[in-house]
């Protein structure tokens, strides 16, 4: 398979996975939201509102799946696999901002007062019903954004991941009000609040590294394997950037002053096929040749 017909199967893998998680994200917000605004249910009303987030954040990583997929071109010629981040970071952003507006709505009903709530056997089974969905998709999601190397599979996998312990909290929170604890249900959905702005801020700090071409890989591990190859006297200036699936790397290697053109070609050569051999996250390695009697710090 040749590496754009690779990159097609994957970016139809991570959008079939994208369609099945906001089709169940969906159900999943659409069950809550309907119960806890019919029952006033603060902390579920405020879980089924993460859920939607959940979904927002399908939708437009399928959006940004679909430009990353494109192959490169004049104007992005190292692909567009950034545009994932992207995504994944505007999912951090997102998440955060309704962190904010649901303590603004736990913290008023916390300070106004409100009737405790009088739970039900529906309440409870659409509450451990929606549990069980949002394990299954948090497991399955990160599953195969470990396969297919997708951050924002990764990215989303760990916000719905974070649902099942905010259902924990909220089953918890309605349990306490069937014995009368009237703050059970806005510290229930403060509980949601504070999980939900921790999910963003990881989500948003590791999409943001990669954005600002923070190194990817060990560049002693990538000067080791250089200067394992026979003929290169020396490595250095070694820097990567990229997507954890899809690294690029460039360094600097010294030869034989006396090699012609042709054999320190071979000879850079053999090095990328080396660093791609021993780190399959590498997409494409750039070689600089230097006569070993250049002085590296004032190149």
């Amino acid at each position: 398979m040749t590496d754009g017909a690779a990159e097609l199967s994957r970016g139809r893998a991570v959008t079939r996975v994208l369609w099945i998680t906001l089709v169940l994200n969906l159900v999943v917000a659409l069950a809550k939201g309907i119960f806890g605004l019919a029952t006033g249910a603060m902390a579920i009303t405020t879980d089924a509102m993460h859920s939607m987030v959940d979904a927002t954040a399908n939708v437009i990583a399928l959006f940004a799946t679909r430009m990353a997929d494109a192959p490169p071109d004049p104007l992005h010629p190292y692909g567009h696999r950034k545009f994932e981040i992207v995504a994944a970071a505007a999912i951090g952003v997102g998440v955060g901002a309704a962190a904010v507006r649901f303590a603004w709505d736990a913290g008023a009903a916390l300070l106004h007062g409100r009737p405790a709530l009088h739970p039900s056997g529906l309440g409870f089974g659409v509450i451990l019903t929606t549990w069980a969905i949002n394990a299954f998709v948090a497991t399955y999601e990160a599953r195969r954004g470990h396969k297919l190397k997708s951050a924002i599979l990764l990215a989303d996998a760990s916000h719905t991941a974070s649902d099942v312990v905010v259902t924990g909290a909220v089953l918890v929170s309605y349990s306490a009000s069937a014995y009368g604890v009237a703050w059970a249900d806005p510290v229930g959905a403060l509980v949601v609040v504070a999980i939900i702005a921790r999910v963003s801020w990881k989500v948003l700090s590791s999409n943001l590294s990669i954005l600002v071409d923070r190194a990817v890989v060990d560049p002693e591990a990538v000067c080791a394997i250089a200067g394992a190859v026979s003929g290169v006297v020396d490595c250095h200036r070694i820097r990567s950037r990229g997507t954890g699936g899809a690294v690029h790397v460039d360094l600097h290697i010294q030869v034989d002053g006396e090699l012609s053109v042709r054999e320190a070609h071979d000879l850079a050569h053999l090095v990328e096929d080396r660093l791609c051999a021993a780190m399959p996250v590498i997409v494409d390695v750039t070689v600089h040749v230097e006569p070993e009697d250049d002085d590296p710090e004032s190149l």
